[in-house]
């Protein structure tokens, strides 16, 4: 089912069946930001990654000694959520763990969905709860896809991805400062990491997107100073951008230039690395939350263009 927020300067869309957020328009130019989701290239728009990102090595994982088979990115995004508190301008979903869940990841929880409009700003905020009496380990993130080059630029001047800029920020939000970020490498087609990392030129705080930044699949930036992502047209004008105290950031397409839209993703736990195989809870970025505890964490979309 599809919900509907709003207020005096945006409107948003979201579908019930992952809690995934559909369209963010801009009610004084009509302008949408969100990916059409055309299924001739990736038809979602963002999904929540719950409880682990990407993919893992042997498609599973061990905890306690038992071995759990579990899909790419867990299974929030195809579970269907249960609307709760609603308003004009904010809605919060939920999911909670069930028979179905427990075979795939054993630990008793909640998790929560709050979106709040905010100005030209919509906050996504994460509230998961541990029921259990046990410590539970886990990864989440965001997987935002937006519209590059908006559709109006597409039209109007025949603009590609591949005339866009990515712009970086610091965690102060500020202009990046570096030259030069480092990507760790994920491998095609097994999308695990492989080790290696590969450099990105950063000129005046942007990543020109080209034709070829995708071939490696997602570019993957650990703990480098990142607080912000934007995505800029082919003049170098802002338009969108994420906001996030994150420790890992994937931005993400799929290689083919004709695929009009480009995901930022703030991730709290990465993919497996090629041949992983300890515990769960000594994985990368995983997090720990004591039995009965909760933990809380998010990131904001903020439509910049006037």
């Amino acid at each position: 089912m599809r919900y509907f927020l709003e207020n005096e300067q945006i409107k948003a869309e979201i579908e019930s069946f992952g809690a995934e957020l559909k369209s963010l328009v801009d009610r004084k130019t009509g302008q949408e930001y969100m990916w059409e989701a055309d299924p001739a290239f990736w038809g979602k728009t963002s999904p929540i990654l719950f409880p682990f990102i990407g993919k893992l090595e042997g498609a599973g994982f061990l905890h306690e000694g038992k071995r759990y088979g579990i899909e790419k990115h867990g299974f929030a995004r195809d579970m269907e959520f249960t609307a709760a508190a609603r308003e004009a301008d904010q809605i919060t979903f939920f999911m909670e763990s069930n028979e179905e869940t427990l075979q795939k990841f054993p630990f008793d929880f909640r998790l929560e969905i709050t979106y709040v409009l905010k100005g030209k700003g919509l906050l996504e905020n994460w509230r998961i709860v541990n029921k259990g009496a046990d410590t539970m380990y886990f990864s989440i993130g965001g997987h935002p896809a937006f519209a590059c080059p908006p559709a109006d630029d597409r039209e109007d001047t025949g603009t590609r991805r591949t005339d866009c800029f990515l712009k970086l920020y610091d965690e102060s939000l500020r202009p990046f400062g570096k030259k030069e970020v480092q990507s760790t490498e994920i491998m095609v087609p097994e999308g695990l990491l492989s080790g290696a990392q590969f450099p990105l030129q950063v000129e005046d705080s942007m990543i020109k997107v080209g034709g070829h930044l995708f071939d490696k699949d997602a570019l993957c930036l650990e703990k480098q100073g990142v607080g912000a992502v934007g995505i800029c047209d082919a003049g170098g004008r802002e338009y969108i951008r994420l906001e996030a105290d994150c420790p890992v950031w994937g931005i993400w397409s799929v290689p083919d230039s004709k695929a009009a839209y480009i995901c930022l993703e703030p991730w709290w736990g990465i993919c497996d690395s090629r041949g992983y195989q300890g515990n769960l809870k000594d994985r990368p970025y995983t997090n720990s939350l004591e039995g009965e505890g909760i933990w809380e964490q998010g990131f904001t979309v903020r439509i910049v263009s006037a």
